[in-house]
């Protein structure tokens, strides 16, 4: 097995709380860093590495165990063994931003795979330059278009939208996390991007949700944002996250 070695801030059993797979039972991969500061980041504790990787002991236990960073192919595949229960959809891996370690997921997707697993990959989609190696081990991606108005970043959507094209999946989601300070020429702009990537894409415009479930945005502008979305591009879903109202990570 490769000897490759990367930062990784967790691993866990859970179900995914966003988007069109919301209720499927995954395991999480949570590395460490992110290229991004967003206002409303719910994963501040994996912004940048970390000295210690939180293990999961048994599946679904809320009971960790932790190892130090950085941790190697060999160690994420034992556990990602030991978490595994009949009917597990697949692997997310998420962030932080996982194509920071671009070269590390180039030896870990593999081996992950090779056990019939598959993979679900959450980006900020800004590294399209990071793709090749890594894509075609790929069967979910969750591309995540930062809003500049809800996010407080720079506009990023030409290196968006070249992510988009260079992803060839079989199964893509569009994500976008609405504040109130949304302006929504920017997610009309950033919904035009999917359109125009020639993708077959599912959009969810995603409220921010606070820590304790609780929506940072009202409907009625849910509703009008999805209303102007949909005189652009034929599948905008409206689909809140859905976790802490379980209180799962």
């Amino acid at each position: 097995m490769v000897d490759a070695r990367g930062n990784v801030e967790e691993i866990f059993d859970s179900v995914q709380g966003e988007g069109p797979l919301t209720g499927v039972r995954q395991i999480f991969i949570r590395f460490g860093g992110c290229n991004l500061s967003c206002a409303f980041c719910d994963t501040p504790q994996a912004r940048r590495p970390v000295a210690t990787c939180k293990i999961e002991t048994d599946p679904g236990s809320g009971r960790y165990d932790f190892i130090p960073n950085t941790v190697s192919v060999a160690d994420i595949h034992d556990v990602v063994k030991k978490l595994r229960v009949p009917g597990h959809h697949s692997v997310a891996v998420t962030g932080g931003e996982p194509l920071v370690q671009a070269d590390f997921l180039r030896s870990l997707l593999p081996v992950l795979t090779s056990d019939g697993l598959k993979v679900y990959l959450e980006t900020n989609a800004t590294y399209p330059e990071e793709l090749p190696g890594i894509v075609e081990h790929l069967t979910y991606v969750a591309a995540d278009i930062k809003i500049p108005s809800c996010t407080k970043e720079p506009e990023r959507f030409d290196v968006n939208l070249e992510f988009l094209k260079n992803c060839s999946v079989p199964n893509l989601f569009v994500k976008m996390v609405l504040t109130e300070d949304c302006v929504v020429d920017e997610v009309l702009t950033a919904v035009g991007l999917v359109s125009s990537s020639g993708k077959k894409a599912v959009v969810v415009i995603q409220p921010v949700t606070g820590r304790r479930g609780e929506v940072g945005i009202g409907g009625g502008t849910l509703l009008e944002v999805q209303a102007k979305a949909l005189e652009i591009y034929p599948d905008v879903r409206v689909i809140p996250r859905t976790h802490q109202l379980l209180r799962l990570s």
